[in-house]
């Protein structure tokens, strides 16, 4: 027994001994793509190996994260996308063929959260007359992802105003880039989007509302929760941003408990670092520690209002 505990440390000790690799289910060059090659660069010395960023796009995040579960679950092959709302909605909405208990969250290191922004040139000057406006059929447009958080947060607050549905004409996009490119080029009327990816257009649109449960420092608008209050509405659970960080198979804490220990130690050292903390800061992502069980908390509850939801966006 001594022999097998000294060798199964040493094991542990050693782990990894072979490149490991961070899989990224969108298109190089998006948020996701970044943040994966900014972990690998910063977290490959810590592990003593080189780190490689695989993208597999297709299906809205759906092709990627099947993917990721065709691996071994062993701490090799590890998954950085959006939890909230693009894994969420690739197996409610993309029907992929995996289980959300599957996935493990480490760190919500960006918790972008939403902003409801529409055109400089919009006549639509705070949230009331928008909503006004929405009460007549057709008489708007929203820009979306199928499913996303701003899709499914749209849909949360018309059923809370009690307006229908089909009343906005929904447009839309394949992903985030395309998505801000409308807005700024005022093809839609209003969207609600990532508020810290907007801020590349920011020049060109305004906010009416934030979506988040304290003032943006970015974005000079009123909680949207504080402007629905106006309306009778109670506090409606936020989920029109997007939930990223680095993502594991869940069964890894049981079968390899030192690898995933040692996982989560590494992680955790790159995001506290003075030189991640620099270069998320130039590159505009978050780089936030909160636990394994934190994390998973917060993305749970938004799936379940994405599952709730899902039905009528299919």
């Amino acid at each position: 027994m001594l022999t097998l505990s000294v060798s199964s440390l040493a094991l542990a000790d050693d782990w990894p001994d072979s490149p490991l690799e961070i899989v990224v289910p969108f298109d190089a060059g998006g948020s996701a793509d970044r943040l994966a090659r900014g972990l690998a660069e910063h977290m490959s010395p810590r592990f003593g190996v080189p780190i490689t960023v695989v993208n597999r796009p297709g299906g809205a995040g759906a092709l990627g994260a099947t993917y990721f579960q065709q691996q071994s679950a062993d701490g090799e092959t590890l998954l950085v996308m959006q939890a909230t709302p693009y894994l969420a909605s690739a197996i409610e909405v993309s029907g992929a063929p995996v289980e959300w208990q599957d996935f493990s969250l480490l760190s919500a290191q960006w918790n972008d959260y939403g902003v409801l922004a529409v055109h400089n040139s919009s006549p639509y000057e705070n949230l009331e007359q928008l909503i006004e406006a929405m009460r007549e059929p057709g008489e708007v447009s929203s820009g979306i992802i199928v499913g996303n958080g701003g899709h499914i947060q749209t849909l949360v607050m018309m059923d809370a105003l009690g307006i229908d549905h089909e009343n906005v004409r929904f447009v839309t996009y394949s992903g985030g880039a395309p998505l801000r490119t409308a807005l700024a080029g005022n093809q839609v009327d209003f969207e609600i989007l990532a508020a810290e990816a907007a801020l590349t257009i920011n020049e060109e649109v305004r906010a009416l509302a934030v979506v988040h449960d304290q003032p943006s420092d970015s974005w000079d608008a009123p909680l949207l929760n504080d402007e629905l209050a106006e309306f009778g509405v109670e506090p409606l659970l936020l989920i029109g941003g997007n939930v990223s960080g680095l993502m594991v198979h869940s069964s890894l804490q049981e079968e390899y408990p030192e690898r995933y220990d040692r996982i989560v130690q590494v992680y955790q050292e790159t995001l506290e670092s003075d030189e991640f903390q620099e270069w998320a800061k130039n590159a505009r992502m978050g780089a936030d520690w909160l636990t394994p069980e934190e994390s998973q908390a917060l993305i749970d509850a938004t799936y379940e209002a994405i599952q709730q939801y899902a039905p009528l966006v299919k």
